[in-house]
């Protein structure tokens, strides 16, 4: 029993500071400059560096079995060609919705960057919403990174880009 509350005490605590010490980092991740640089040069191809891998695709498809054993879950290479294919779609919306509130995506500054937890109740991975804060000229907006995971040290783009304007 001693060992159990330990054992979880020493689990909680490193979930906690592992959260903590990312959120100090959040602003030289990978995805964070990747996804920067792609809206700043309006570049979707670039985006698609902040997808998940072959090899990550790979990692993720055991849990989500145990997660949800009766999911029918496509093959890898579907699983790649659909992210793909959708994070351009998005990207190219984000872009879009920004031109109509007359964002200048070339001047656009990060003048801060947020993480809040969503983790899935079901994957027993580090999950959440990355939150860019940015500046365009005289309007403030927001770039959310939405249910982004960190699989195997790297945080990867699982869902879509969401544009606010403050």
């Amino acid at each position: 029993m001693k060992t159990s509350i330990v054992l979880l005490f020493f689990v909680s605590f490193s979930l906690v500071s592992q959260t903590a010490f990312t959120q100090e980092n959040f602003r030289k991740t990978e995805i964070v400059t990747t996804v920067f640089k792609a809206l700043k040069k309006q570049n979707e191809k670039k985006v698609l560096k902040t997808l998940p891998t072959k090899d990550d695709i790979n990692f993720l498809i055991p849990l989500a079995r145990v997660a949800n054993t009766e999911e029918n879950i496509p093959e890898v290479d579907t699983i790649i060609a659909n992210f793909k294919k959708a994070a351009i779609e998005n990207f190219k919306k984000v872009i879009k919705k920004g031109n109509t509130f007359g964002i200048q995506w070339d001047a656009i500054v990060l003048e801060n960057v947020r993480y809040e937890a969503n983790p899935d109740p079901n994957i027993a991975i580090e999950r959440g919403n990355i939150i860019l804060v940015c500046s365009s000229k005289n309007k403030k907006f927001l770039i959310t990174l939405r249910k982004t995971y960190k699989i195997r040290d790297y945080w990867r783009l699982m869902n879509t880009i969401k544009f606010t304007l403050l």
